[in-house]
């Protein structure tokens, strides 16, 4: 059986849609792990979505490319994370 891994991404629009600035605006971190100012996160989307990007990526591990042997990048348009394939134990 052939498994596969996914990762999460957050629709862009239907963030801003929902969450009035600044409040939800502080889940936002820089790749460092450091805390983004609402201010700052507010910024980034909007240049996500200038870029045309509708979707981004939840985890630091997806990227177009992508490290992920097996994964043909992330899809900014909507599609998000393909997935790749992963090598579990069998369990039993």
């Amino acid at each position: 059986m052939s498994l596969r891994r996914f990762h999460l991404c957050m629709d862009i629009a239907g963030f801003m849609r929902e969450n009035k600035f600044p409040d939800g605006y502080d889940i936002f971190k820089r790749d460092d792990g450091t805390p983004m100012s609402p201010g700052a996160a507010f910024t980034y989307l909007n240049a996500e979505q200038a870029k045309g990007h509708k979707v981004i990526p939840c985890s630091g591990k997806c990227g177009n490319p992508c490290a992920q042997t097996g994964c043909s990048g992330f899809d900014y348009q909507g599609g998000g994370c393909p997935g790749y394939p992963i090598d579990e134990p069998q369990k039993g």
